[in-house]
């Protein structure tokens, strides 16, 4: 964690709104871009700053196939089960989860900063079983870094492997990082993890924090009128070189 932070802080990854985060168990809900590697420097920067892990789950996917399975664990990532969730939410843990998943890292050019969450909303039932408040964390500047070429699942079917191939343009972009977390979302008297229509009602509400900090961000990085950051002046040398 250490080494990932002075990575994160020579690059000057911005995280924004560290402050936000409940003293208690939360559950911070992102969107994800190309890799893991670009979140994993805004969880260390949280540790620094706060001394709290942040415990992410992860795809099942990568428990099935070992030197990943090291890998992962090595990294501070377990399983994205119910029963793993729930187990570090009862012990006041800040979790991290990544609706979207492989489908959504691996999302070409054409859809970058769109969730794709499909019928995911096994995060919504876990906050509400747990009484977890929602954290939204919006991630800007990882889509652009890379970019995907064609259909990373239909790559693998032709190969017969288990898992997608991406193709990715040679050259990454040059961009910045900056992390976005969001107002916490409290679960409380919002309805049964039962209940499908409370369940789909908080979810399109944490999906619109996320999409309204990514809004702005980008509209910030463009210029556009009212999106300006009071004492907050873009540094054009705060950019991440690859």
């Amino acid at each position: 964690a250490e080494l990932l932070d002075r990575v994160a802080s020579r690059l000057r990854v911005e995280v924004d709104g560290i402050d936000r985060l409940p003293p208690g168990r939360a559950l911070l809900v992102a969107n994800h871009a190309f890799g893991f590697w670009d979140l994993a420097l805004a969880v260390a920067r949280i540790r620094t700053a706060t001394g709290r892990p942040v415990w992410a789950l992860g795809e099942h996917l990568w428990w099935k196939i070992p030197i990943v399975h090291r890998m992962a664990r090595a990294s501070g990532i377990v399983d994205g089960t119910p029963e793993n969730t729930d187990s570090l939410l009862a012990q006041d843990q800040l979790v991290l989860v990544l609706p979207g998943g492989l489908r959504e890292a691996l999302k070409p050019r054409e859809l970058r900063y769109r969730l794709l969450w499909g019928h995911r909303y096994g995060f919504v039932r876990a906050a509400m079983r747990n009484h977890a408040p929602i954290v939204p964390l919006a991630c800007v500047g990882g889509d652009d870094l890379v970019d995907v070429v064609g259909n990373a699942y239909d790559r693998a079917k032709k190969w017969h492997l288990r898992i997608p191939i991406p193709r990715l343009v040679p050259l990454p972009h040059r961009t910045s990082l900056r992390f976005i977390i969001g107002e916490p979302i409290a679960v409380e008297h919002r309805g049964h993890e039962h209940d499908a229509r409370a369940v789909r009602s908080l979810r399109r509400e944490v999906e619109g924090a996320i999409h309204e900090a990514i809004e702005d961000e980008l509209a910030r990085r463009l210029g556009f009128p009212g999106h300006e950051t009071h004492g907050d002046h873009h540094d054009p040398h705060q950019e991440l070189h690859v």
